[in-house]
């Protein structure tokens, strides 16, 4: 409930100032937008580059492209430790953010998917409900222990013909 709460505040935010997106899609687009501009800009920069050794950039990176489960995990908990993004490592703690509601982090990694170069698949509000359902993590992941936990729990994963 509090989900849908947060997003009709956005949304009559947006309607007051004339901004109002007449298509769902468009609307969850823009809280994408708008939650990426509050919570993810200040590390990884308006234009998703990141900063050089220390935030990595959002494209080309397998971890926003990849695995849905896994890229929800890190946003809920946060990560630490050594990361390889590409061919580079970085080091730095990426903090967690399990105060946003399901529909905020589904439409910013929906966001972050299918921008700055990203065309991946969008990401859900219950994916997230799901993972953060079957959560047992305590404080942030380690990078290396995080790229293997991968999958939606309750979903089947695709199958390929």
């Amino acid at each position: 409930m509090r989900a849908w709460y947060a997003l009709a505040l956005v949304l009559v935010a947006c309607q007051s100032k004339g901004q109002m997106p007449q298509n769902p899609e468009d609307r969850l687009a823009q809280l994408g937008r708008q939650v990426y501009q509050t919570y993810c800009a200040t590390c990884h920069q308006p234009n998703g580059q990141g900063v050089a050794n220390i935030y990595p950039p959002l494209t080309p990176n397998e971890w926003i492209q990849g695995d849905k489960g896994r890229l929800i995990r890190l946003v809920l908990h946060g990560v630490q430790g050594e990361m390889r993004v590409g061919d580079r490592i970085y080091n730095s703690v990426m903090t967690a953010h399990d105060f946003l509601t399901d529909d905020q982090i589904a439409a910013v990694l929906t966001f972050v998917r299918q921008n700055f170069g990203n065309q991946a698949d969008p990401i859900t509000p219950e994916e997230v409900a799901a993972v953060r359902a079957a959560s047992q993590q305590k404080g942030p992941w380690e990078a290396s222990v995080l790229w293997d936990q991968v999958g939606i729990p309750g979903k089947k994963p695709a199958t390929k013909p």
